[in-house]
């Protein structure tokens, strides 16, 4: 009996403390790329590639660099501040000219691009729905990509990427910083790309965001 009742005790402080399991979280942020044709690799080769904003050799960011990118690759840039992963994706998406080597775009290849300026694009004035119309007019989406949107298309498309029905026609220019983001990657989204570059995409992402953006 005296065991039990050890016992017992020890149930009930267990049991007091307990926590309940944690849930898994799903992200509500459905992010959607268009899928492209693909195309043989590679895509996006460097062949001995040198590069300095000054065109000397001695000053010299990269040197003999020969990488090879194509629809398949998955490829994340790590480094610290000032080490020049933003100068190397302005070299893939042809900002930046190599000094030596080449660089030899597919030429049916499409890029699109995320980085912190992105959002500079945007209109403060236009809502969402008004600026993703102006900015994709319908009839260019069909010739183009064979994509038919109306109305309906729209709000649904603006809504996967977190834009509730208020939202969609209030002036951008009252969002935040995160819902700007958002908006962007709505523009990259809306057509279809063979490679994105994306340079610090997650900066003003809440978790949802970064969660839909990977699962993407």
């Amino acid at each position: 009996a005296s065991s039990a009742k050890s016992k017992k005790k020890t149930l009930d402080k267990i049991q007091a403390n307990a926590v309940e399991k944690p849930q898994i979280r799903e992200p509500t942020l459905t992010f959607n790329f268009l899928p492209m044709e693909k195309l043989p690799p590679p895509v996006l080769p460097f062949d001995d590639v040198s590069f300095s904003f000054s065109g000397k050799p001695a000053d010299f960011l990269y040197d003999k660099l020969s990488l090879a990118v194509d629809m398949d690759s998955r490829v994340a840039l790590v480094g610290p501040n000032g080490c020049g992963k933003s100068t190397l994706v302005k070299l893939m998406s042809g900002e930046l000219a190599a000094t030596r080597g080449t660089i030899k775009v597919h030429p049916k290849l499409r890029m699109s691009k995320y980085h912190q300026h992105s959002a500079d694009v945007l209109e403060p004035d236009e809502t969402p729905l008004g600026f993703m119309r102006k900015r994709f007019p319908p009839e260019t989406l069909l010739k183009e990509w064979n994509l038919p949107r109306n109305e309906e298309h729209w709000r649904q498309f603006l809504t996967s990427f977190g834009f509730n029905t208020r939202q969609q026609t209030s002036p951008i220019g009252l969002m935040s910083d995160g819902q700007k983001s958002r908006l962007v990657f709505a523009m990259l989204a809306m057509k279809p790309s063979g490679i994105l570059l994306l340079d610090e995409p997650t900066n003003h992402l809440d978790l949802d965001a970064v969660s839909g953006l990977a699962k993407a």
